[in-house]
């Protein structure tokens, strides 16, 4: 089955560099018109997927749909861009040879120790090879997740990001490679547990504190922007009986003023919190949905998810009221690192 779940038929770069993988077979694509980057009519490729067969087969052609994507960004991007590969990863970059191998090398024993980690809440999410794109100017980084916005949209920077539309894959510009384990780690989190309709608040969580597991230098005080001190106040300044409902809902993740900093701070603590105990956390994450920001599954737990945020805020209106979430709720399609 495809990772989750135009219409012009674009040649594959000849430029693009071969890669490990099942051997491809014929596709037929299908692409959404306007675009400047190519992006992929999934539910139409779909249509065309094989039926009745074995998971080699719709492996092979979820990934040759997969790398034929990945060369038409190529032919797209232009000169220096190529695709390589490695058994669970596809990486559209203009990384030389060694240094491409680095790369999926790190992905590779990035996606071993998740899933360790992870244990039964992790799944692939599908047939085809994980696809990662990274952008050499930050300019071709924006213009394309870009896509993935409403047009008048506005959206915090990033040094990565999930985009769970169609095929999952995640993205990050050329000058956040430096960093390359951390972001590769927490985006890789949000993909194994993307089949999971967990809330913003709980996979931003997750991720981070997956991150912060592998690489403890990152959560040292002496790696934080802000004090202890100063952050609590600027918890106390930003989060009332409102904005606390942006968090749950996961609105707030999106903004583009402090709240999108405090929300993953906030998410971290929380989620820390939650999983002291790992049995009980393990059953809410399984059953934790956005749509109540997790206060059905609460129970897993033993305590109220309000109480979790009043450890980390203090006294306050903290507990989620999803019946007045007259926006909607963020449903975990951009998630974003730092």
């Amino acid at each position: 089955m495809l990772r989750r779940l135009a219409r012009l038929f674009l040649p594959a770069a000849a430029t693009a560099s071969p890669s490990v993988g099942p051997d491809r077979v014929p596709v037929t694509m299908h692409w959404f018109d306007g675009t400047s980057m190519p992006i992929p009519d999934w539910q139409r490729i779909g249509d065309s997927a094989p039926t009745d067969s074995g998971d080699a087969r719709l492996h092979a052609y979820w990934d040759s749909a997969a790398h034929a994507w990945l060369d038409a960004g190529v032919a797209r991007l232009g000169e220096g861009y190529r695709v390589r590969g490695s058994d669970d990863f596809l990486l559209l970059s203009t990384l030389d040879s060694r240094q491409g191998d680095l790369f999926l090398a790190t992905c590779q024993r990035m996606l071993a120790r998740i899933r360790r980690s992870l244990g039964e809440l992790a799944d692939d999410g599908g047939h085809g090879r994980h696809v990662v794109m990274v952008f050499e100017h930050p300019d071709d980084y924006y213009a394309y997740i870009g896509h993935y916005y409403p047009d008048d949209g506005e959206y915090a920077m990033s040094s990565g990001m999930f985009l769970q539309f169609g095929y999952g894959h995640f993205v990050m510009p050329l000058e956040a490679i430096d960093a390359m384990e951390p972001v590769i780690a927490h985006e890789l989190t949000h993909r194994l547990v993307s089949h999971l309709p967990i809330p913003a608040w709980l996979n931003e969580g997750l991720a981070v504190n997956t991150e912060h597991a592998m690489f403890p230098h990152l959560a040292s005080p002496h790696a934080q922007l802000y004090s202890q001190r100063e952050i609590t106040a600027q918890h106390a300044a930003y989060w009332n009986a409102d904005s606390i409902q942006t968090f749950w809902s996961g609105k707030s993740f999106l903004a583009t003023d402090d709240g999108n900093r405090l929300s993953y701070d906030l998410a971290t603590r929380i989620t820390a919190l939650a999983a002291r105990e790992d049995v009980p956390f393990r059953a809410f994450v399984r059953h934790a949905d956005l749509r109540d920001g997790g206060v059905g599954a609460e129970h897993h737990l033993g305590v109220s998810i309000g109480d979790l945020a009043h450890a980390v805020l203090g006294d306050g209106p903290w507990q989620p009221q999803p019946e007045t979430w007259q926006d909607g709720v963020e449903r975990g399609q951009f998630h974003f690192v730092g």
